[in-house]
């Protein structure tokens, strides 16, 4: 476990917080692998029955952390880390709410796709920026996003990378349900203590269920992006786009 990555769990609900708020909860290789093995463990513990992912602050993620992504393009190895985590995010067998404020960028937004129920405040923007990094979609973002919200809406949100609003996300099926900032928690802990009131392996079966059918092409695609991803964080094309990020930000 890291710092960057809380674990609390209260009447069966676990929250997974994304804790590194001074930089919008970027994502680093040791968080991946935290929050693989806290979901790994979660399935293990008969005392949780839901999941929520959520962000301190006043952002959910900005996606990765662009300084590793340029390590884990000097060393492809760390790699195993990232996917360790979208394996466990994909194959999770409780319900798995997300909550969502401010920024919800690259996979960050992505990881909203495996959600089973996602709640999202009003100040909610989702951006998918792969491709102007030099990047592609993760996360089997390429099978879920049109199977959402539509091939030619994925591929204008894949392409352009510009900001979904919270309100058009819930319009277009990206969202349950929206809330007032601050509020995204308390609205999904209520949800998942609803959740928690129901028969446990009823609840375990039918998300099975539903998403049984769909399983093995999330895994392929999920496989096939992360062969791709990783050739194209070594190519000109991605270096340049990181280079311009970081000088940005310097």
């Amino acid at each position: 476990m890291t710092e960057a990555i809380q674990e609390s769990v209260s009447n069966g609900v676990q929250v997974v917080l994304l804790n590194r708020p001074d930089k919008k909860n970027a994502i680093t290789v040791d968080m991946y692998q935290a929050m693989s093995d806290v979901l790994h463990q979660a399935e293990l513990r008969d005392e949780i029955k839901v999941t929520i992912i959520a962000g301190a602050g006043p952002d959910f993620s900005a996606g990765n952390d662009i300084n590793d992504f340029v390590e884990i393009a000097r060393s492809p190895e760390k790699m195993a880390s990232v996917m360790s985590f979208l394996q466990a995010l994909t194959s999770y067998k409780k319900p798995l709410i997300g909550c969502v404020e401010g920024w919800a960028v690259g996979v960050g937004a992505t990881m909203m796709l495996h959600c089973d129920m996602v709640f999202a405040a009003k100040n909610t923007q989702f951006v998918f920026p792969f491709v102007q990094l030099g990047l592609v979609p993760e996360a089997a973002s390429s099978f879920l996003l049109p199977k959402i919200v539509g091939h030619q809406r994925a591929f204008e949100m894949l392409m352009f990378g510009e900001p979904i609003n919270a309100e058009t996300a819930y319009q277009w099926g990206m969202v349950n349900h929206l809330c007032e900032p601050k509020e995204s928690l308390e609205l999904a802990n209520l949800y998942a203590q609803k959740l928690c009131q129901l028969p446990t392996e009823a609840v375990l079966l039918s998300k099975d269920l539903l998403k049984c059918r769909a399983m093995d092409d999330i895994q392929m695609a999920l496989m096939r992006e992360g062969r791709i991803f990783k050739d194209r964080l070594v190519s000109d094309e991605a270096q340049q786009q990181f280079y311009k990020f970081l000088k940005k930000e310097s």
